[in-house]
């Protein structure tokens, strides 16, 4: 079936504000209007793209992936009419990227710097979320690049790596473990784990750590933000275990870290985007700055 650009501007609209009414209040049309040109789509695609059970609207299966796509047609469209607006000036144009919050704050820095002086006319979005929240921003067409881990599901994603870091014991300089040159995974049985959350990619590497060492990955506090994981090691409360990068995160004048070892985990940072989406003309650039800055 081919769309029109209202019918794709509706379907997001939709998508975005998951009622009728409030995607004819953003578009500046009639609810009715709102509401057949989303009964001729579903009667076309032969499928309901909307649950309407609910209070307020839910997306179905289908309508997830319809208003992904509707989204994705609708950011190509506006870079090809801003490349057609600009005669072909291929150094303006838009960027989104999400990033790991610890790549936020240290390898996006310098890298974003030297875009913004090669490519002044590119406007950068920036939004830190953690790992899936990250990916299911990519896959939804929120943005155009991930600054994340290795991702899971390997078939749909391309994955190159930037960077790397390791795992290191995070603890009270008052802990007795805070003295030590190494400490192995499973000399931490003893001691309060205080755990990221599971939608953190330092999670899977903390759990791969205590399955190694055969201990029970059941942490006593758990948490969504690094600086709060050290600032409850720092007040005595239990030990936990960070990426070297996350450091810049918090402050460690109150910590000690410690190499934790049997085993080493390393951690790789990357940029991933969608094996099955081009990247635009800006992502592309950006990318090629990435590579020159972790060289």
């Amino acid at each position: 079936m081919n769309l029109t650009l209202r019918q794709l501007e509706i379907l997001v609209a939709i998508g975005d504000t998951l009622s009728l009414t409030a995607a004819a209040e953003k578009l500046g049309v009639s609810q009715p209007s709102v509401s057949e040109t989303l009964r001729r789509v579903e009667a076309e695609l032969g499928c309901r793209l909307v649950d309407r059970t609910t209070r307020q609207l839910a997306l179905t299966y289908e309508g997830q992936h319809v208003v992904a796509s509707a989204r994705e047609a609708m950011r190509s469209l506006a870079g090809t009419f801003e490349a057609i607006a600009r005669r072909g000036d291929s150094v303006h144009g838009r960027l989104s990227v999400a990033a790991l919050p610890s790549a936020v704050c240290t390898l996006l820095p310098p890298a974003l710097r030297a875009f913004r002086d090669r490519y002044p006319g590119i406007a950068v979005a920036v939004r830190d979320a953690l790992q899936e929240r990250a990916m299911a921003m990519l896959q939804d067409g929120s943005v155009d690049l991930v600054i994340a881990g290795r991702p899971d599901g390997q078939a749909a994603f391309a994955f190159e790596e930037i960077a790397s870091d390791r795992l290191m014991l995070v603890v009270s300089r008052r802990h007795p473990l805070s003295g030590r040159g190494s400490v192995d995974w499973s000399e931490l049985a003893p001691f309060d784990f205080i755990a990221m959350s599971p939608s953190s990619s330092v999670r899977r590497l903390t759990d791969a750590g205590f399955i190694h060492a055969d201990l029970p990955a059941a942490p006593a506090y758990e948490v969504d933000q690094i600086s709060c994981a050290a600032a409850l090691a720092a007040a005595g409360l239990g030990v936990t275990v960070l990426p070297t990068m996350t450091f810049a995160m918090f402050n460690a004048d109150e910590l000690a870290m410690v190499p934790l070892v049997a085993p080493v985990i390393q951690r790789s940072i990357g940029m991933t985007s969608l094996k099955d989406r081009p990247l635009s003309d800006s992502a592309i650039k950006f990318v090629a700055v990435l590579r020159s800055a972790g060289a």
